[in-house]
């Protein structure tokens, strides 16, 4: 729980400097405007800088902190990881320590609905992944491949059948899956470098 208030206490700091940032350009940009041409509605406006840098600065702040929770920003507060893969679909890792998937998006009350998956892959729009046999009431079956837009399961009791099915449909087999805490770190990697610097 401490590592969530600390990631969103340093969520806060980064969108306030960002926010300043932004609020001093377009103010800086306004100021250059005006003295290219003349405009009573921005010398009203430039009349009262500081209240209006201020509310430019909280609009800002709000649309980024509420951007920063969007669907493909949000990868979850501290101990509670999270990874969009999709079509609405999120895969979650409490701790790190498991790692869940929920196949229906309207059932996601915690033990009812979601599979304990291992190791996993994304392609095509595709989920291939291993089941997690840790929980006690792990299903009788070992991989899946989820369709993403269709949200349609298909479920493999061993190995040979899903190796089977993979290669029919050009997937990739166990020995590509890979881990939650890999494919979460990739997630950042793969990110350009101006939207690490300049979002939340």
């Amino acid at each position: 729980m401490f590592l969530q208030w600390f990631d969103l206490f340093a969520r806060i700091i980064k969108i306030v400097i960002l926010s300043t940032i932004y609020s001093t350009v377009i103010f800086a940009v306004l100021v250059l405007v005006l003295r290219g041409r003349k405009n009573v509605w921005l010398e009203n406006r430039m009349k009262h800088k500081t209240k209006n840098w201020l509310l430019t600065h909280f609009l800002i702040s709000i649309g980024l902190f509420a951007f920063s929770f969007s669907y493909w920003q949000d990868t979850g507060l501290g101990e509670a990881p999270q990874l969009p893969i999709g079509y609405g679909q999120i895969i979650y890792s409490p701790d790190f320590e498991w790692t869940e998937f929920y196949p229906d998006l309207k059932k996601t009350e915690l033990n009812k609905d979601e599979l304990q998956i291992g190791n996993f892959i994304i392609k095509d729009n595709f989920l291939c992944a291993e089941i997690s046999h840790q929980n006690t009431d792990s299903p009788n079956f070992d991989f899946i491949v989820y369709d993403l837009p269709k949200k349609t399961i298909v479920t493999f009791t061993n190995e040979t059948d899903y190796h089977e099915f993979a290669r029919k449909n050009n997937l990739p087999i166990k020995a590509d899956l890979y881990n939650f805490k890999t494919h979460f770190q990739e997630y950042f990697d793969n990110k350009p470098k101006w939207q690490k610097w300049l979002l939340p």
